[in-house]
């Protein structure tokens, strides 16, 4: 067996790599050497995401035939993503905020574009993470070329705040004024001022953190950062505990532009944490793209929680700069991800018309489904999987958990009982509407994208995706499906294996063509900052690649599109740039929605540093005898609702070889995910153990 890393091959012989992702119900660990990957689940724990991760990796050690502590002091890259503070943001439970902002737009946050959640089946208004009591205004102005029109009293900002202190106790500030992204004198004097005369208060800049056009957005991501600035307190806990065992290099936290930063950087910037998980798992699925050579592919993590969806287009993940996150809509650089409440914990219930629903709300780690035998007491996916025969409770995690059928059976006959339906059809009812919202989710998406989905395979990851990845491909008429030999434990590869990741933007908004120095000067202070970041992490500079991504849109619209500029920035590089941005363009909105001669506008420019690091890599694998792999005996699975069951063949992942080729139905039993080959699909084995699905023509 040999290995190959399709990027940059950053593990050297030898060296040790261990990758963590903390999830909703299981935190997954994976172990590389350079020659073998190891990957193990554990319980999550809710409160105290140390003992779950310690407990993931103890477990993942054991099965490389070592003990934790024998090998950390061995280990040169740990990689961690973690919903901590996702958590925080979800159970809104942060900290208590005040916000100074200029006169005139206090009621900005409270009042621009209300979102909409999901709660229990209703849309509803999210709470706010800052309440109008403790938003006050002070008078300042500058416009939009920079130029103060109303000077700022710094006394007048500290009297504000002493004001927010004695009557509402705040545990952190915010401070975003107007235009502070082209002059940030103004908010920079404020903070200083608050700082000095609070300094056991946290205290928050808009500008600092992102100084970008859009003032609410800008604001709620400085908000968010406020909000979450104590969720990061586990990790650093777990810090402790892992170095006091021998781990000698710093962990690396994944943020959501899918790129690692140290602890310190999570803790000064936690809201950039909110899609950890989902963001490795793209990173991982862009390694399995480089491996396989897929150009176009859509990812779709089914976790215990959600279904999270990406698109990787010629070989890169896509980004964006602003966003929904949790029905908080915020300026937020990061990998494109979409999440809908589905996944393998998702609670079927009855709504009050009498009609059957799936989540959003998850059954989580604690109690989790009935089936686990935690103390669950609802319906949930996986519940219904194991009542259909698609799970064996024998087989899940590879034997070492056993399930209990008759758990999940009764709560599925409950929930059928309000319905007028059986146990198996309450459970094919979960399985059906769990699939079709996985389906819309991914429609919605191509729809949105404006891209042709026969073009695109489905990359499945997480530990339920298997199940549903196939019908789901056949029903939006996909290339094909696959599934990684890694897929139940994606993230955690890709915990293992992302660069360090730093970024700066700037707010330009010039028109394009641009005769001046200001693009040129722009970018050249950007990449300097990138480069200090970087250094600040202790990346050599020898190791630093550096990018430019430019926010482009057509003069005086609304949004804007993420561009990368890869080319000069004189004059024959802008036209580049705009020609790349018309493409994109037209490829999402058609080309009746662009005005020929309409002025294109480079509204922000952001420079982002890669720095290279030990990385784990893919396993790959010597060709095995080909042909069909032997099959480990049949189970009854419900194929048809309202049929009796069939018996449908199974084979176990670990019998997979490379060549090895097998037509539906069937089912996988692997050692962390059951992978479901329907009737018409043939699954073929490639190099890296990566099963490749593809339906009948």
């Amino acid at each position: 067996m040999t290995t190959l890393d399709p990027e940059h091959g950053t593990q050297p012989p030898g060296s040790t790599c261990i990758g963590v992702d903390v999830g909703g119900t299981f935190t997954d660990a994976i172990l590389s050497d350079g020659t073998t990957v190891w990957r193990a689940k554990a319980p999550s724990t809710p409160g105290n995401l140390g003992a779950g991760v310690l407990d993931a990796c103890e477990r993942v050690a054991e099965r490389a035939g070592t003990t934790l502590d024998a090998l950390l002091p061995s280990v040169a890259r740990f990689g961690l993503g973690t919903t901590a503070v996702t958590n925080a943001i979800a159970s809104r439970a942060g900290r208590r905020l005040g916000l100074v902002t200029t006169q005139g737009f206090e009621d900005l946050v409270p009042m621009a574009r209300a979102m909409r959640t999901h709660v229990d089946g209703w849309l509803t208004t999210p709470d706010s993470l800052v309440d109008r009591e403790r938003i006050r205004g002070v008078r300042e102005r500058i416009d939009r070329t920079g130029t103060v029109l109303t000077a700022l009293e710094p006394a007048d900002v500290v009297a504000e705040v002493e004001w927010l202190v004695d009557h509402h106790q705040i545990e952190g500030l915010t401070i975003s004024f107007l235009w502070s992204c082209v002059n940030d004198a103004h908010e920079s004097a404020a903070v200083a001022a608050v700082r000095e005369r609070f300094p056991d208060l946290p205290v928050t800049s808009g500008a600092e953190l992102l100084p970008v056009v859009k003032e609410f957005e800008r604001t709620q991501f400085a908000l968010l950062n406020a909000y979450t600035g104590g969720a990061l307190d586990g990790v650093d806990t777990l810090a402790a505990e892992l170095a006091a065992r021998g781990l000698r290099v710093s962990p690396l936290l994944v943020h959501s532009g899918g790129g690692s930063i140290s602890v310190a950087e999570g803790r000064r910037v936690p809201a950039t944490m909110a899609e950890s998980g989902p963001a490795a798992g793209v990173i991982a699925a862009q390694a399995i793209c480089a491996a396989t050579g897929i150009s176009n592919a859509v990812t779709g993590d089914v976790g215990g929680t959600s279904f999270d969806v990406s698109f990787i287009s010629d070989g890169v993940a896509s980004r964006r700069s602003t966003g929904e996150l949790m029905g908080i809509w915020t300026a937020l650089p990061m990998i494109d991800i979409n999440s809908i409440g589905t996944g393998g914990g998702s609670v079927g219930w009855v709504d009050s018309l009498n009609i059957l629903r799936v989540g959003p709300r998850s059954a989580g780690a604690s109690p989790g489904p009935a089936c686990y035998g935690r103390g669950g007491s609802e319906p949930t996916v996986t519940d219904a999987l194991v009542v259909l025969g698609y799970i064996d409770p024998a087989q899940f995690l590879g034997g070492t958990m056993a399930l209990d059928s008759d758990a999940a059976r009764a709560v599925c006959s409950q929930l059928g009982e309000q319905l007028g339906m059986s146990a198996v059809e309450a459970a094919w009812g979960i399985w059906e509407v769990a699939k079709s919202s996985m389906t819309r989710a991914l429609r919605a998406r191509f729809a949105e994208q404006g891209v042709d989905q026969r073009e695109f395979s489905l990359i499945t990851m997480g530990g339920c995706g298997a199940l549903s990845s196939a019908e789901i491909a056949r029903e939006l008429g996909l290339r094909g499906v696959v599934v990684p030999e890694l897929a139940s434990v994606l993230s955690a590869f890709g915990a293992a294996t992302s660069d360090v990741r730093r970024e700066r933007s700037r707010a330009v908004s010039v028109l394009l063509p641009d005769g001046s120095d200001v693009l040129a000067q722009t970018a050249k202070e950007l990449a300097a900052e990138v480069r200090a970041d970087l250094a600040a992490d202790e990346v050599p500079d020898e190791d630093v690649t550096i990018g430019l991504i430019a926010d482009v849109r057509f003069f005086r619209q609304h949004y804007e599109l993420q561009i990368p500029w890869d080319g000069g920035l004189d004059e024959d590089g802008q036209a580049a740039l705009v020609e790349r941005f018309t493409r994109e363009y037209v490829s999402r909105y058609g080309s009746g929605a662009v005005s020929t001669g309409a002025p294109v506008e480079l509204v922000t420019l952001r420079a982002y540093g890669l720095g290279a690091t030990v990385r784990a890599s893919l396993a790959q694998y010597d060709d095995g005898p080909g042909g069909v792999p032997a099959t480990s005996g049949e189970r009854l699975v419900h194929l048809t609702r309202g049929a009796e069951p069939t018996p449908v063949p199974t084979v176990l992942g670990d019998t997979l070889q490379a060549g090895h080729r097998l037509t539906g139905p069937a089912v996988v039993d692997a050692a962390d995910t059951t992978i479901w080959v329907p009737e018409t699909f043939t699954a073929t084995v490639d190099s890296y153990r990566n099963l490749h699905l593809e339906a009948a023509k």
